[in-house]
């Protein structure tokens, strides 16, 4: 499958969602423009310096700054995205002097790692987003800086970048939908039962 191709998908899958089936409020609206400019900022590429970046991943950057602002237990979640910045960085370097790449897309080796270690260390929909989002965008810099130094460039926030992060993303609100799908059957069922009448009664002695 072509990179680029799962995050055209993924993105505007999210986007329905979020546009037809959110309650209408201002979050709905923000997201889904966040969205849209994450796909539009895909093909536009960034030069700083010698370094090369997509537009799309200075998008992801700050929207997930501006998340962490919001969020409660901030040093908390600072940490756990620099836990996952630095995992990031690791499995980047590791596929690329180890031949395991020849066996595996290293995109389903990533997403399925981020995805243990965001799940691991974080709880809640938009925490586990924003750490995300944080962490790999910037261990996506991490990594192009240090292989800057040996004189090897690579685009930071690439169609192979753009693809683990909607992978990761779209498997996250899967699991968060699924989660409370079964919670919210639970209770009906919970409810159904307390409120339903015996079989027998006991006779009156």
């Amino acid at each position: 499958m072509d990179s680029g191709l799962l995050f055209y998908w993924f993105a505007w899958i999210l986007w329905i969602i979020i546009t037809f089936f959110m309650e209408k409020n201002k979050y709905r609206l923000l997201l889904a423009c966040w969205l849209l400019l994450l796909i539009i900022g895909s093909d536009i590429y960034l030069s700083i310096g010698l370094l090369k970046m997509s537009l799309s991943c200075l998008i992801i950057f700050s929207g997930a700054v501006i998340l962490q602002t919001k969020m409660s237990r901030k040093f908390f979640h600072v940490f756990a995205s620099l836990t996952i910045m630095i995992g990031y960085t690791a499995v980047l370097i590791w596929e690329n002097h180890l031949p395991i790449k020849h066996f595996f897309p290293p995109a389903l080796i990533n997403s399925c790692f981020l995805y243990l270690l965001t799940v691991i260390m974080t709880t809640g929909l938009w925490n586990r987003l924003a750490c995300l989002l944080l962490g790999m965008a910037a261990g996506e810099l991490i990594y192009s800086l240090l292989i800057a130094n040996y004189a090897i460039s690579d685009m930071i926030g690439d169609k192979r970048f753009l693809d683990s992060v909607l992978m990761i993303v779209a498997s996250i609100v899967c699991q968060d939908f699924i989660l409370s799908l079964r919670q919210k059957i639970s209770i009906r069922f919970q409810t159904s039962i307390t409120k339903s009448k015996p079989l027998f009664r006991k006779r009156a002695q």
